[in-house]
């Protein structure tokens, strides 16, 4: 009788994501489904997943429940990420645009329509801008191409170069001027980031303004021969009806038991019988309250600075460059008011707010949405929803006050600003410190050059989140896709 040498089993290969926000649960989401043949583990140092992505009712009866997001709420859909995961999650047949496309800018204490149609800010039609808002030299231009200006004795590829970053400020001061930039561009996409749009990466924060403005036929010129094809009526954000938590909550029905809370990584260790000889993957122990967990390669989904304290132990000059990005810590206030106390245009999804000359007497706020106008589920006839935000790179006026103090600045900002003095009948604030990163010119080079220390030193840890590519919910998701494909990489190798 030959017996049978019983077969023998190669132990799956490990993968561990640290980081349980909207890129730590799309890499372990990706993982899960393209790559069954691989053990993933996703811990979150909180009790609940998602981090910033938060949807939950007002403390107020009559909402009833309604859904208001307390973060992000919504997604970009020009860029593809987002909306191809919730098709992939089949949650796309949940998704609503918004129902109101124009905005306003608070500047000079007063409301001033954005001009529409625009690209970032920058007018595409002088027309549309009104009186008032720009002088006649700043329309004049705008009636233009908008070919940089050129140096004296210069050429036009002295004004901007030809290749390389800069930053927003140099491309639309040179190509539409300063007041273009100081009044419309740099309160909305320095509002988006709560930073300065002067020290900003064109190349992370508008990499669809570099390429025309450095065109022979200028900005603006190739912005309209874009709009020109363009379809107007397409939607440009989308969210799930529920709340952009509904995403994470897809996310978690796939991840089941491979998703684990309230398990903050306090060390990354290299395995102690790894081998780092020819560059080989040594593996890696990370360290917890409840026990630890071996992997073959590891994805830190966490702020830049959390992935600092674990990278530097292993790389001094990894953990250097992780510390050196700046982030802005911001607020939001969700406020109901009694509709007969305030009404807001139907047609208008909110308003920005520009930079003051002396912040010190400026508004706190640098948004204000819209929510029943914005959304058409949220609108109630009995309450007006508002979310407010505030805080940027260069204001920390919102940190320094407490929670009260906080909500009665904001509250006066919206006397200031939409005349509402009446009590609110329901607010909720959230504060996310040190939540957006700043990306200087250069930022591309400088996460190549990231990666380039990490495969040296650290060969099988992996650094994903908004520090890559941007703040959006896409651009977090594409880095968790990545991340994802890169782990499998190094922990196959």
């Amino acid at each position: 009788m030959i017996s049978r040498v019983p077969e023998q089993r190669v132990p799956a290969r490990q993968v561990l994501v640290v980081g349980g926000g909207i890129t730590g649960l799309t890499a372990g989401y990706r993982l899960a489904v393209d790559h069954p043949e691989i053990d993933v583990t996703v811990l979150e140092a909180s009790n609940r997943p998602g981090g910033y992505l938060r949807t939950g009712p007002l403390d107020d009866p009559m909402l009833d429940g309604l859904p208001i997001d307390a973060g992000a709420d919504a997604f970009l859909v020009r860029v593809p990420w987002a909306l191809d995961l919730c098709v992939e999650l089949g949650i796309d047949t949940e998704l609503v645009s918004p129902s109101a496309r124009k905005a306003s800018l608070w500047l000079d204490d007063a409301l001033w329509p954005i001009p529409s149609p625009n690209v970032l800010g920058v007018p595409l039609d002088p027309e549309t801008v009104a009186p008032g808002l720009l002088a006649p030299a700043d329309l004049e231009r705008l009636a233009g191409d908008g070919v940089p200006d050129v140096p004296i004795g210069g050429t036009l590829d002295r004004a901007l170069g030809t290749s390389g970053d800069l930053s927003v400020g140099a491309v639309i001061r040179a190509c539409v001027g300063d007041r273009v930039f100081e009044r419309l561009v740099d309160p909305l996409l320095g509002g988006i980031n709560a930073g300065r749009a002067d020290d900003l990466s064109c190349a992370v924060m508008a990499p669809q303004l570099l390429a025309p403005a450095r065109s022979t036929e200028g900005l603006l010129a190739g912005l309209r021969r874009t709009a020109a094809v363009a379809d107007p009526a397409a939607p440009v954000f989308h969210s799930p009806a529920a709340g952009m938590e509904r995403i994470v909550d897809a996310l978690v029905a796939v991840l089941g038991d491979r998703l684990r809370t309230g398990s903050p990584v306090t060390r990354l260790d290299r395995a102690p019988d790894g081998d780092t000889s020819d560059r080989q993957v040594a593996g890696w122990v990370a360290t917890t309250a409840s026990g630890t967990y071996r992997a073959d390669s590891v994805v830190l989904a966490v702020p830049a600075h959390v992935a600092a304290t674990l990278v530097a132990p292993h790389s001094d000059d990894a953990g250097e460059v992780l510390t050196g990005w700046r982030h802005a810590s911001v607020a939001l206030a969700t406020v109901a008011f009694d509709r007969a106390d305030l009404e807001v245009p139907a047609d208008q999804s909110g308003f920005l707010v520009g930079r003051a000359t002396n912040q010190e007497s400026s508004p706190l706020m640098t948004a204000c949405s819209f929510a029943g106008s914005k959304w058409a589920h949220l609108d109630h006839p009995e309450r007006t929803v508002l979310r407010v935000s505030c805080g940027r790179i260069d204001d920390k006026r919102p940190a320094g006050l407490t929670d009260d103090e906080l909500v009665a600045a904001l509250l006066a900002d919206l006397a200031t600003t939409l005349g509402v003095e009446a009590p609110p009948t329901a607010v909720r604030l959230e504060r996310f410190p040190d939540s957006l990163v700043q990306y200087p010119v250069g930022h591309i080079d400088r996460i190549t050059a990231l990666d380039g220390l990490l495969a040296d030193a650290t060969p099988g840890l992996l650094v994903a989140g908004t520090v890559r590519n941007g703040v959006g919910i896409p651009a977090c998701i594409r880095s968790g896709t990545e991340a994802a494909e890169a782990a499998v990489a190094a922990a196959t190798r």
